[in-house]
């Protein structure tokens, strides 16, 4: 796996394989203080009017429309057959905790699951993989896929537009997307001991993800000001379900 900041993403059998970064880099992460920032880097430009549909999401407390709060807003889609996605949740968790608040925040959303799920089993996954300051939420669009298939869909070097995870998405509180990441990116290289060189969930902790690093907490401090290319992401515009 070559280059320091591989992108690691899941496979249908949740096996992680190299995700080739694709597309012009993000707009609104340009920022003086941001280049070089590998983490920004990561961040794309996303399709012209991708927005946050207009989806249902279930919580502990019952199913309602999904809305956004005032600022910016990192939107995480996870499933549980993605082992990248389960392995970056508790690093972005350790961000929430240190930079979210009334600007800005991470909101990881369960969508696509091969199985049925409930929100309590969803937590019981998110304290699994140390991501228990995450309330469980989970995607109650078509098929349980509205995200999915509304956001995730992105080029392949080979083959057809496809969706996939991890998918993680810088959001304005008008469901505006501003920026669109894939795969879990990884602070280095990654070494698979398992058998015929398979890449092991133990190989890919040893390393870590871009999330943990001074990149990461660079990009999360920015976005926890709103420090945005075009002005502040900031405003208060609710989202319309």
């Amino acid at each position: 796996m070559a280059g320091a900041a591989a992108l690691m993403g899941a496979g249908a059998a949740g096996a992680q394989t190299r995700v080739p970064v694709l597309g012009e880099p993000a707009k609104a992460l340009d920022t003086p203080a941001l280049r070089g920032n590998r983490m920004a880097r990561a961040f794309r430009e996303p399709p012209a009017g991708l927005a946050v549909p207009a989806v249902r999401v279930e919580r502990r407390e019952g199913v309602a429309p999904l809305k956004l709060q005032p600022g910016l807003t990192l939107v995480s889609l996870w499933a549980p057959w993605c082992a990248p996605c389960l392995h970056e949740l508790g690093d972005l968790a350790k961000l929430q905790e240190k930079f979210g608040g009334p600007r800005f925040r991470i909101l990881p959303i369960l969508t696509a699951p091969r199985e049925p799920i409930t929100a309590a089993e969803a937590g019981y996954l998110l304290k699994k993989h140390n991501a228990g300051v995450f309330a469980p939420v989970i995607d109650r669009g078509a098929d349980s896929k509205g995200l999915f298939q509304a956001l995730s869909v992105r080029e392949t070097p080979n083959g057809p537009a496809r969706p996939g995870l991890p998918c993680n998405l810088l959001v304005a509180a008008d469901g505006t997307v501003l920026a669109r990441q894939f795969g879990a990116p990884m602070a280095g290289m990654v070494n698979g001991t398992g058998e015929g060189g398979k890449v092991t969930a133990a190989d890919v902790a040893k390393v870590g993800t871009l999330w943990a690093t001074f990149d990461g907490e660079a990009l999360m401090s920015a976005l926890s000001k709103g420090e945005i290319a075009g002005g502040s992401g900031a405003r208060s515009r609710p989202l319309v379900s």
